[in-house]
C-alpha cells in the first residue's frame, strides 16, 4: 500500500500475518541515500510480530532512489549539514504524527533508520522526541551543531547500532554524540559492531528484530 500524508509520500507494509486495520504497533522505518521504501521493507520481511511499518520515502530523486538531504556525513560543512538534517526532520515529523492518528496504533511509533535514515531517526528522537518512545539508529549520527543542551520530559530511548569502521559514517563521532546525550541522562546506548562496515548485516539485522520485539511484546507479569 502507498499514500501520500503531509507531503510525504510512503509505503506501508504488515509483519506478523496481521489484518490492516488490526490495531497495531507501528514501526517508522526511514532509508538510506539512494534507497526506496520498497527496498527497505526488505528488512523486515521476515519479523514475526504483528505491526504496520510505515516506510516514508526521500525528499529528491538521487541515482535510482531518494535521498533526505544534500549533504554527506563526511561533509566537512558540518553546519550546513546539520541544518539540511533538521529541516528533513522537520519535514517528516507532521507525517508521523498524522499517520499515529489515522491508523489504528498501540502506543507511540518505533522509528528507525539507516544512514541518512539513521540521522533522521536520532534527529527526531532529540527534536521530536514527543512523537515516539523508542529509537532505532542504524549507521546514524547526530552532528554537534544539533546537539540538546538538556534532556525533554519526555526522552525517547535510543539505541544506536554502528560498524566500528563505518567509513561513510564514522564510529568516533557517533561515539562522542551518543555519551553526550547520556551525559545528560538521556537512555541512550551505542552498539558497536566490530570490523563491520556501513552496512546492515545479518547479526545487526537481529539485533534490530530483538529490540523491535521488546518494544512491542507486553511486560511479563509478575
Amino acid at each position: 500500500v502507498e499514500g501520500e500524508v503531509e507531503g510525504i509520500h510512503y509505503a506501508e507494509a504488515i509483519t506478523g500475518g496481521a489484518e490492516r486495520d488490526a490495531t497495531l504497533p507501528m514501526i517508522v522505518a526511514i532509508h538510506g541515500l539512494g534507497d526506496s521504501p520498497e527496498n527497505f521493507a526488505m528488512l523486515f520481511a521476515g519479523f514475526d510480530r504483528p505491526a504496520r511499518v510505515i516506510l516514508p520515502r526521500g525528499l529528491e530523486p538521487h541515482e535510482g532512489g531518494w535521498s533526505w538531504f544534500a549533504f554527506r556525513a563526511r561533509d566537512p560543512d558540518v553546519d550546513a549539514l546539520a541544518k539540511s538534517i533538521g529541516e528533513a526532520a522537520d519535514e517528516l515529523a507532521p507525517a508521523i504524527a498524522a499517520l499515529a492518528k489515522q491508523r489504528p496504533t498501540t502506543g507511540k511509533p518505533i522509528i528507525t533508520g539507516f544512514s541518512q535514515g539513521g540521522m533522521l531517526t536520532t534527529m527526531l528522537a532529540v527534536e521530536h522526541g514527543e512523537l515516539l518512545d523508542h529509537a532505532i539508529s542504524i549507521g546514524g549520527w547526530l552532528p554537534p551543531p544539533r546537539w540538546p543542551k538538556a534532556k525533554p520530559a519526555h526522552a525517547p530511548t535510543i539505541v544506536e547500532l554502528h560498524g566500528d569502521i563505518d567509513k561513510a559514517v564514522a564510529f568516533g563521532p557517533t561515539r562522542e554524540a551518543i555519551e553526550h546525550l547520556k551525559s545528560l541522562g538521556w537512555p541512550a546506548e551505542l552498539h558497536g559492531y566490530p570490523n563491520m562496515g556501513h552496512a546492515i548485516p545479518p547479526v545487526m539485522r537481529e539485533e534490530i528484530e530483538t529490540l523491535l520485539r521488546s518494544y512491542i511484546d507486553p511486560p511479563p507479569q509478575p
